[in-house]
């Protein structure tokens, strides 16, 4: 007689870690035993926090006079960023286009002070969100594309090129993130990217090229992919290594726009920053604690083919850090 495995309560697709088929005279099976965790890589290494359930106070609603003195300072404050102000002129500017809504120079300066901190808050979890992306996943090239006038204007350039990136992902399972930003000599548009093109999957032909950069005062290198130059103009793939990604070169040079310029960062759908999953005691190499405790994993906890790519996941509700100091 041949036993026959049927469906258990613990997910019925035979690829998920925790399915195993269960036959009539087997007992009920049980979870992976260990700590559920969300797990990011930090450049180095993969690092798991272990999470609790929790209960989140709602926030307070807002008042109409608070929302619109909000909307003014961040169109101000944005204002700032494109014009490159300093601290004291910033602080200036905001001033006298903000004092007219308080009852005195002490409440908006309050109001001031408390939208920095907010401003600088969402700042630095953008760069952490943006760097977790990056060290997660795989990319293969670092991707330029610089604005040609006789192609577009500068909002059309920014749309189709948008466009084009999500067609090439849906229909090529490419994946992105960059971030737009100027020249600061010529002022021109470009497009920075990290970008990971599948095996086979690659639009164009790259063809290698040498020019002279009057920037850098010296004869270059680039790499031209002529589906992007036809449509865009000049553009630059370059080929990046891993040992190159975990340096953070690339990624430091894109960030360093995010805070200049205060661009919204450009992602594909797909691209994890953290996944959430059960973590062995014989899993971790090393307990750290760092505001929260935290443990390092072993190098082959983490597969990315298995556990990353096709991840999906959205972060379960009603669990934070377990904080334990």
């Amino acid at each position: 007689m041949t036993a026959t495995a049927i469906a258990n309560g613990y997910g019925k697709n035979p690829f998920d870690r925790y399915y195993q088929p269960t036959f009539f005279d087997d007992p009920r099976p049980t979870r992976r035993k260990g700590q559920f965790c969300r797990v990011y890589n930090d450049g180095g290494h993969f690092v798991a926090v272990p999470l609790t359930r929790t209960k989140h106070k709602p926030q307070r609603p807002r008042k109409r006079k608070e929302d619109t003195a909000r909307e003014l300072f961040d169109g101000l404050y944005a204002l700032t960023l494109t014009e490159g102000k300093g601290k004291a002129e910033t602080r200036a500017f905001l001033q006298d286009n903000l004092i007219h809504l308080f009852e005195d120079e002490t409440a908006v300066n309050a109001f001031i002070d408390e939208n920095i901190k907010r401003k600088l808050n969402n700042l630095h979890h953008r760069k952490k969100r943006f760097r977790n992306k990056a060290n997660m996943n795989r990319w293969t090239h670092f991707v330029t594309i610089t604005y040609s006038d006789e192609k577009h204007t500068e909002t059309e350039f920014r749309a189709k090129l948008r466009k084009c990136l999500s067609n090439l992902h849906t229909r090529h399972k490419w994946r992105y993130m960059g971030v737009f930003e100027r020249a600061p000599e010529t002022g021109r548009l470009h497009f920075h990217a990290l970008v990971y093109v599948p095996e086979n999957e690659m639009i164009g032909t790259i063809t290698e090229k040498q020019d002279y950069s009057t920037k850098q005062h010296k004869m270059q290198t680039t790499h031209e992919n002529d589906f992007f130059a036809e449509r865009f103009g000049r553009n630059d793939f370059e080929e990046i290594s891993p040992v190159e990604l975990k340096h953070g070169n690339a990624v430091s040079y894109l960030l360093k726009y995010i805070e200049k310029t205060g661009e919204k960062i450009t992602y594909s759908r797909g691209i994890p920053a953290e996944l959430y999953t059960t973590i062995d005691n014989d899993d971790i190499a090393s307990k750290i604690r760092n505001f929260v405790l935290k443990y390092v994993l072993f190098d082959d906890v983490i597969d990315w083919e298995r556990d990353i790519q096709h991840y999906a996941t959205p972060p379960p509700r009603g669990y934070e850090p377990r904080y334990i100091y």
